[in-house]
Formats: C-alpha cells, structure tokens, sequence
C-alpha cells in the first residue's frame, strides 16, 4: 500500500536543525543545535566528535528574597564524568536561560573561560 500525500500541504519537521562554526582561541569549533519540542541537543565540538553528553535539567528553587531562582542539575550520560565538565555544562546553560531541558555535548580541546564564553555565544546564534 502507497502512502498518499496532499501537495498542498507542508509537514512541519518536529526538530529544526541549526548549525554555525568559528575559529575560537585557534581551534575550529563547530556548533550543531537540535530544537526538538521537550529539549534541546547541543553538540559543541573541536574535535568533530561527540564528546562528553551531559544532560541539564532545570531547577526552580523557591527564595524569599529573590522568588524563584533558577538552578540547573547535570548528569554526564556519556564519557568522562569530571567537576569541570559539570562547571562548563551549567556555564553554558544558565547563560542560554532555555524553557526546556538541555542534552549538550562537548568535545572541547580549550577548556578556559573564555572559549567556553565563545561557544556559549555561538551556540546563541543558533538559537535565534
């Protein structure tokens, strides 16, 4: 049995697919973001590869002088379970502020604040 299609009609993907690249602190790095509509998979890579897979969920914690402040919780899903990989991951994601949960992967061969600001940055063009 053939699958019949209307011409007139579009189907929305249920995931867009951004990409961008830059040259940061010497190195390629390349930036795939996934927008599915429960998350976001983000790929941050200078090795064009997977890297570590961390996933960051967020957290509203209740305070009486600030109402609801957010945090966010990593778990590493795959590779190297290490305290900067977390520092980084959550780095990344509080300054994205995203509505939903977040599975990043990085694979970054420059580990210093800065660059993780400019991938931070760059996965923001993605974004808009």
């Amino acid at each position: 049995m053939a699958a019949s299609t209307n011409p007139g009609t579009q189907q929305k993907s249920i995931v867009t697919t951004k990409q961008a690249a830059a040259d940061i602190a010497g190195h390629h790095t390349e930036i795939v973001v996934n927008n599915f509509k429960d998350h976001l998979f983000i790929i941050a890579t200078q090795y064009m590869k997977l890297g570590t897979v961390v996933q960051v969920t967020r957290d509203l914690i209740a305070d009486e002088v600030q109402g609801s402040c957010p945090m966010f919780s990593t778990n590493v899903l795959l590779g190297k379970d290490e305290p900067l990989t977390h520092v980084m991951a959550k780095t990344i994601v509080a300054a994205l502020n995203p509505s939903k949960d977040v599975i990043l992967s990085l694979a970054l061969k420059d580990t210093t604040p800065d660059t993780v600001h400019a991938v931070t940055d760059l996965i923001k063009t993605c974004l808009r």
